[in-house]
């Protein structure tokens, strides 16, 4: 009982930080924030997918597969009515990627300084929303770096996972050493049963985009404490980032309602790029529900350092 009271009162007061998110988000115009980067993040993506597939590809041994899985990846996040924009990308960092240029420590350090660009925008939008001046000190380019290399270790769990499971299950399955601990190790019998049972091929949690969302909810966890420098909970940034993820799968379910409204106006306007112009108008929501995570990091940061002032 005490433990369904503790849930039914997190719950609340989470709700209660979200809604207090989203009036923080309209006060600081998240919208002009969001419009900002959105701009950033398009005169930056070629370099920072090149960084990405070039990185990902070395330590893999193969640029081709990689940089094909990722827009794979990437079109998870993407509403099926916007697929021009991933594809016109796609085209753009082939020319570079196969050019011929090897993967170096120099060409990664200029790849990554171009990606700064866009995360000095992250930056300047956390400041707005805080106001806190440390933020805009020299030490978020060297945070930057790291925020790079976090969404490296990212996406490469991301590749590597769903066939590591696979490759786990179907040991489990086949080896005889599973009959041996089966029969003899009374409390692994539930586990092995429930593995034994599990159909790869129907698995819903595997074809689903129920693990994306999991390990994209990690990620921007460890992302929300990083850019709030840790001055929140664990438990604090997830639910931030649960709020993103949540927010960037419904809206992607959601968004086929706006296209129906303005669609005939931006075929009328923009003919063959009209796909292109509806992914840039999802890339401006997704950096809507970005910045509403971090709304919510400031509610629960602002009430945790009223709470220190009070004792």
């Amino acid at each position: 009982m005490k433990l369904f009271h503790d849930v039914v009162r997190n719950s609340k007061d989470g709700a209660r930080n979200l809604y207090k998110g989203a009036l923080l988000f309209h006060d600081k115009k998240g919208t002009t924030l969001a419009s900002s980067a959105t701009f950033y993040a398009l005169i930056t993506v070629v370099p920072f997918l090149l960084l990405i597939v070039r990185g990902i590809g070395y330590f893999l041994g193969n640029v081709n597969q990689t940089q094909k899985y990722l827009f794979i990846l990437a079109g998870k996040f993407f509403p099926e009515v916007a697929p021009q924009l991933l594809i016109t990308l796609q085209g753009m960092i082939k020319g570079p990627l196969f050019a011929g240029t090897q993967f170096t420590i120099l060409n990664f350090f200029v790849l990554a300084v171009s990606a700064i660009t866009f995360l000095n925008s992250i930056w300047m939008g956390i400041y707005f929303i805080t106001e806190d001046k440390s933020i805009l000190s020299w030490w978020r380019i060297s945070k930057g770096f790291v925020i790079i290399g976090i969404t490296l270790i990212m996406v490469l769990v991301l590749f590597l996972l769903p066939p590591l499971i696979i490759y786990v299950v179907k040991f489990i399955q086949t080896n005889v050493i599973t009959q041996f601990f089966y029969e003899n190790f009374d409390f692994l019998r539930p586990v092995l049963t429930f593995i034994k049972k599990i159909n790869l091929r129907k698995s819903y949690w595997l074809k689903s985009n129920f693990l994306h969302v999991s390990i994209l909810i990690i990620y921007f966890t460890v992302l929300y404490r990083w850019l709030f420098s840790w001055k929140i909970l664990l438990k604090e940034a997830f639910v931030a980032a649960l709020a993103f993820s949540m927010s960037v799968f419904v809206g992607k379910s959601l968004f086929w309602i706006y296209i129906y409204y303005v669609r005939t106006g931006l075929m009328r306007n923009y003919g063959d790029l009209y796909t292109s112009v509806v992914g840039v108008i999802w890339l401006f929501y997704l950096m809507c529900f970005f910045f509403y995570g971090a709304c919510v990091c400031h509610v629960y940061r602002e009430r945790r350092e009223i709470a220190a002032r009070k004792y």
